[in-house]
């Protein structure tokens, strides 16, 4: 009986993590390799959080956007005169009660209303221009720090698509997006960044300790007590 008091919780204290579970382990990230290995997964758009260079604030084109599935007729837009390595705060809330999102990028904001279902987002950075690069970092998804960052580089292949699986309801996605370049600035969609909010397919599923380590102490506690009744 004496190894019993003392196995047990020496035991939950060892695997102690194994049955407590953080918030951040409810979002499961990945990187993906291509626009096909994304668009195979998608089953669904929800809506998506854009910004480009454009041409920098100028009137010609728009800079910052939120749509659906179509980014040539996006339902909401803005100017923003991006600058080489600043680092620009963003911001993309959705309220799951009234399906309000709002996206901001510095001092703008955008908002639309989405109502379709999701699962997973997918933050997508792009540049193709040589030089140039494209970088999502410091992300934080409801206060919980992602430690990961979507970076694409123009001389190193110029795509990067970081997937976030398991969200649901509301949600608050926080970061900073920084675009960088060399010489004259890429132009319209050459430098950008996306956030596609979307239903998709399940990532596959990793098994969880939990119970494995109950079989385990159940088992040491029942060969602990035979042992005691064998004394």
């Amino acid at each position: 009986m004496q190894i019993q008091k003392f196995l047990v919780p020496f035991l939950l204290s060892t695997f102690g993590l194994g049955f407590s579970t953080p918030s951040v382990e409810a979002f499961t990230l990945n990187h993906l390799s291509s626009d096909s290995e994304m668009n195979a997964l998608m089953q669904d758009i929800a809506f998506v959080a854009e910004g480009r260079i454009g041409d920098r604030s100028a009137t010609a084109t728009h800079e910052l956007n939120l749509h659906e599935s179509d980014p040539g007729h996006p339902q909401v837009t803005d100017q923003f005169n991006w600058l080489s390595g600043v680092a620009q705060p963003f911001e993309l809330l959705y309220d799951a009660v009234s399906h309000l999102v709002h996206f901001t990028v510095g001092d703008r904001t955008l908002t639309q209303v989405y109502t379709d279902p999701f699962s997973d987002f997918f933050l997508r950075t792009r540049a193709t221009k040589p030089g140039s690069s494209m970088l999502l970092s410091n992300l934080q998804l409801d206060g919980i720090s992602l430690n990961a960052q979507s970076h694409a580089i123009a001389d190193t292949g110029g795509l990067d698509i970081l997937r976030i699986s398991d969200v649901m309801n509301s949600f608050k996605l926080t970061g900073e997006s920084t675009m960088t370049w060399q010489g004259t600035p890429p132009v319209q969609s050459q430098l950008a960044f996306q956030i596609k909010v979307a239903q998709a397919t399940p990532p596959k599923e990793v098994p969880e300790p939990n119970l494995a380590i109950s079989l385990l102490i159940l088992s040491l506690m029942g060969m602990t007590s035979q042992r005691s009744s064998w004394q």
